[in-house]
């Protein structure tokens, strides 16, 4: 018993400790933002507090308050130290699983099967999990991820990086726990939180440490001014966002072990190296996929739009091209009908002077005498 209430203590003390300094965070943070508006106007100000404090309520209280009632439970519970199957707690996770999670009409009729199947139910239950819960799990955790790094990646202001992580995380942490239907128990609850509480303060204070900063003037030497700048803020967005995403995702994993690990030889080192890989790997996939989805979008955009620029300017080309040709067209018509009319004036007038020409020729013959 002593055992039991000394796990619970400890992380407890400690969450509690961090949840101070969390607080004394975000209070000084709102009112040195407050201030600002209150200069502006009074109401701005008290706006933006009451927006502070709905999402604390909504976005932290409610997720953390919410877990707790949750039934508590772990895949480890399946079976002894031997493999041997206990039918009591595969009962237990059948029925949670019948009652708590979504399933289709297909996948009850499995579920419900694995209780008539003796020692065989544990791997079946745990097989189930594999193929139907930990994908799921998989996906809410890559997009909370997703979230927390494009969020504080463009936040240049440590309470907006602050509530983001902390909001992004527990409400994870509270999905994860309604697709299993169960949580682990409260000292395992109570480090998780710990560990999203330490990483919302660490956000905080690389916010604050003006990482841009830092990487423009180690850039100072090798690069221009106005490119160093540039480079500096991208930088530094990108470090504080990799951080924020790498974090929830280690949050992630190590909830989804305290659920889903049903190994029960492993060590906490063994476990400790486990959960790092599998962070690093997720890390990895969504900084892909955050590449394909953003950056490599924005650049086949750029590429389509200077292709559809020259294809327009060859169009304008081709089109001043088919304009001079039927100018010149219209020139040699003009040209020649010009010659054609001077011809024609020509060939008028001369007869016209051959008419009289004739005329005084034959005037000239009657006057002389006969």
């Amino acid at each position: 018993m002593k055992k039991k209430n000394n796990e619970i203590m400890w992380p407890a003390i400690f969450c509690t400790s961090l949840l101070l300094l969390f607080v004394l965070f975000i209070v000084s943070s709102a009112m040195e933002i407050g201030e600002k508006l209150g200069e502006i106007h009074i109401s701005l100000e008290l706006f933006f507090y009451l927006l502070i404090v709905a999402i604390v309520v909504s976005g932290i209280i409610y997720p953390v308050c919410t877990v707790f009632f949750a039934p508590v439970f772990s895949l480890k519970e399946l079976h002894d130290a031997n493999g041997a199957a206990k039918k009591k707690y595969c009962r237990i996770l059948i029925n949670n699983l019948l009652n708590n999670v979504e399933l289709s009409d297909d996948e009850r009729i499995e579920v419900e099967s694995f209780a008539k199947m003796g020692d065989k139910a544990d791997d079946k239950l745990i097989e189930f999990f594999d193929r139907k819960i930990r994908p799921e799990i998989d996906k809410e955790v890559m997009a909370a991820a997703k979230r927390a790094f494009l969020v504080t990646a463009v936040s240049q202001n440590a309470l907006y990086d602050m509530l983001a992580v902390a909001v992004f995380n527990y409400n994870m942490i509270k999905k994860i726990i309604t697709i299993c239907g169960f949580r682990p128990g409260v000292p395992q609850v109570l480090k998780v939180y710990g560990k999203v509480l330490t990483f919302t303060i660490a956000a905080g204070a690389i916010e604050d440490l003006d990482v841009e900063d830092m990487i423009e003037d180690g850039l100072d030497e090798m690069l221009p001014d106005a490119l160093g700048g540039v480079v500096g803020k991208f930088g530094g967005s990108i470090m504080q966002g990799a951080f924020s995403a790498l974090a929830t995702i280690r949050v992630a994993v190590v909830t989804r072990n305290y659920l889903l690990n049903a190994d029960v030889s492993k060590t906490r080192k063994e476990l400790r190296r486990q959960s790092f890989k599998e962070a690093m790997d997720i890390f990895g996939q969504i900084m892909k996929d955050l590449y394909d989805d953003s950056v490599g979008q924005k650049l086949k955009n750029f590429l389509g739009k200077v292709i559809k620029r020259k294809h327009a300017e060859e169009g304008e080309t081709e089109v001043v091209k088919e304009t001079e040709t039927e100018v010149e067209a219209v020139k040699e018509t003009e040209e020649a009908s010009g010659d054609n009319a001077g011809r024609k004036v020509r060939n008028f007038w001369g007869k016209v002077f051959h008419g009289k020409h004739a005329e005084e020729g034959e005037t000239e013959a009657l006057k002389k005498p006969n």
